[in-house]
């Protein structure tokens, strides 16, 4: 479609393209996968941000295509450039006919295209200039990304976000290598989405009502239908049982491997036919059983992390503290209330998944009391939203809160007992994608020093200046982390110098692929992000997250 100017309210001065879209947002079903993914709590995170991107190069427009695609509410583009022959060659957002235009503008209009829900804002100016003009530019997004900053202005946006509590994703592409670094003083996350789950049945220590419920189950009196139908949760615990009486011990679990074996071996007896599938997925559950309950330790770390947030008022910390006082009473998390997928008859599982949403229920309820309280203490009116609170206590076993490096400790890095880069160790692991790191950080420094990226203005292949040149600036890198027999790689440097300069499509799409997933998850507060710097060497075809 053709997209139509219209004003802007976080951008002033700038123009601004608009897509047209017959009522509104689109039905769900264009969403429906990334629904399934993030919920429609996540896709309205996306459909409410607010996204600066300073540059319009492959990278920044890779970047943006993956987001305006899942549908983000609104982004703005910030660049100085007008669209020259060489964006031909590289960037497959611009025709012949931007020539001449400015960049930002011809790359919001061809981003647009893609999807009617999205509006989009271009302003032809400098990003050093936007970071110049600090808080008061970047204050009304919800994200920044950066796209080939130098590290003296990556430094600074980071700052000016860290003190707006805006999470910055910056992108570095030339030749075929780059990086993909995160910043946010503070990441919070619910729903972290692992990707095995070890799920929260409580079958070691039933609570009463599921106590009951497995009690009342009578095997000896079911006939075969209703025996293939047991659901496994209740076979489990009731294997438990026999074990338990058998060893004398009424707390008993299974540790050893014979003591293992032996538990197996009474859910063998209690099977009556080789088919009936309730008992295999017994026997592959089994280990749920004898898994004492125990608080995982990435969500005691955020139970512990309550003393040193800074944002002790917002709504998931006032909701760590009311855990954390669940907890204390009763020994355990508020229960997920949800069941996996089971063998059994649909009245038997609808009763056993009404007994976990129930128990549930009562504890968020109790949840909810101690929030009360807590807010109450913390002379806080605004109310938290149910729907949160209960997503909250589902998730509670997944809970996670980053904190991550700024940019300036990473620039004038730590010794490694100190919690800083073992540089090192990683140059001694042939694996490892650290010289490429080290590699894009000197042509970094190399063009803050020259006003170039190394080997771009040489001629005729006479690149042997610019090679000694960035092999000291390297020098000065590495001593940096005062790490003993550590030198810079001069293949590396070589293949810099090479590319020239160059940002190649091909590898920023990559790059621009990661930073979008990664966007995605900083705003939809799900999933895990990386922490902090993912590593792309496409000359291998490798991939390597290092936290510098």
């Amino acid at each position: 479609g053709r997209c139509a100017a219209r004003g802007v309210d976080s951008c002033p001065r700038a123009g601004s393209w608009s897509c047209p879209s017959q009522g509104g947002m689109a039905t769900d079903d264009k969403y429906d996968r990334q629904i399934r993914l993030w919920g429609p709590h996540g896709q309205k995170a996306l459909m409410d941000a607010k996204i600066c991107v300073l540059g319009s190069s492959p990278c920044a427009t890779e970047t943006l295509k993956n987001l305006v695609l899942p549908g983000i509410g609104e982004f703005s583009i910030i660049d100085s450039e007008r669209v020259e022959l060489a964006d031909l060659g590289n960037n497959f957002f611009f025709e012949e006919s931007d020539l001449g235009k400015p960049r930002a503008e011809a790359a919001c209009q061809r981003l647009l295209e893609m999807n009617p829900d999205v509006q989009g804002n271009h302003m032809m100016k400098d990003s050093a200039v936007a970071i110049e003009e600090g808080a008061n530019f970047f204050r009304p997004f919800s994200l920044v990304v950066g796209c080939q900053l130098s590290e003296r202005r990556s430094a600074q946006l980071a700052a000016i976000c860290q003190a707006l509590d805006i999470p910055v994703v910056f992108v570095t592409s030339l030749g075929f290598v780059g990086k993909v670094r995160i910043f946010a003083a503070e990441h919070c996350v619910i729903e972290s989405k692992p990707d095995s789950e070890f799920g929260d049945l409580r079958l070691a220590e039933p609570f009463p009502e599921l106590r009951r419920f497995a009690d009342a189950m009578d095997f000896a009196g079911m006939d075969d239908v209703q025996h293939c139908h047991a659901p496994y949760v209740v076979i489990l615990i009731r294997a438990l049982d026999t074990f338990r009486r058998e060893k004398g011990d009424a707390k008993s679990l299974p540790s050893t491997k014979a003591e293992k074996d032996s538990f197996r071996a009474i859910i063998n007896r209690m099977q009556r036919k080789p088919e009936e599938l309730n008992f295999k997925e017994a026997q592959d559950n089994a280990y749920k059983a004898w898994v004492p309950y125990a608080l995982p330790e990435g969500v005691q770390k955020v139970l512990e992390g309550i003393a040193q947030t800074p944002n002790g008022k917002s709504d998931f910390w006032v909701l760590v503290r009311a855990v954390s006082q669940f907890v204390r009473d009763c020994g355990k998390l508020p229960l997920a209330g949800t069941l996996p997928d089971m063998t059994a008859n649909t009245d038997t599982f609808v009763k056993l998944q009404e007994i976990y949403s129930s128990r549930a229920g009562g504890d968020c309820a109790a949840i909810t009391a101690h929030i009360a309280a807590i807010q109450k203490e913390l002379g806080m009116e605004r109310p938290i939203p149910p729907d949160y609170i209960k997503r909250f206590c589902q998730n509670a076993q997944y809970l996670e809160a980053f904190r991550y490096r700024s940019l300036e400790e990473e620039f004038r890095p730590c010794s490694p007992e100190d919690g800083g880069l073992d540089l090192a160790c990683e140059c001694n692991d042939e694996d490892s994608l650290v010289q490429w790191y080290i590699a894009l950080r000197s042509a970094d420094r190399f063009r803050e020093e020259r006003g170039h990226l190394p080997g771009a203005t040489c001629a005729d292949g006479a690149t042997e200046a610019d090679v000694a040149a960035l092999t000291q600036v390297a020098a000065k890198v590495v001593e940096s982390y005062k790490a003993e027999g550590v030198t810079a790689d001069v293949r590396h440097l070589e293949e810099v110098v090479r590319y020239g300069g160059a940002e190649l499509h091909i590898t920023s799409s990559v790059l621009g692929g990661v930073a979008a997933q990664e966007a995605v998850k900083l705003l939809t507060k799900q999933y895990s992000p990386l922490c902090n710097t993912l590593l792309y060497d496409g000359l291998n075809g490798k991939m390597q997250v290092l936290e510098v």
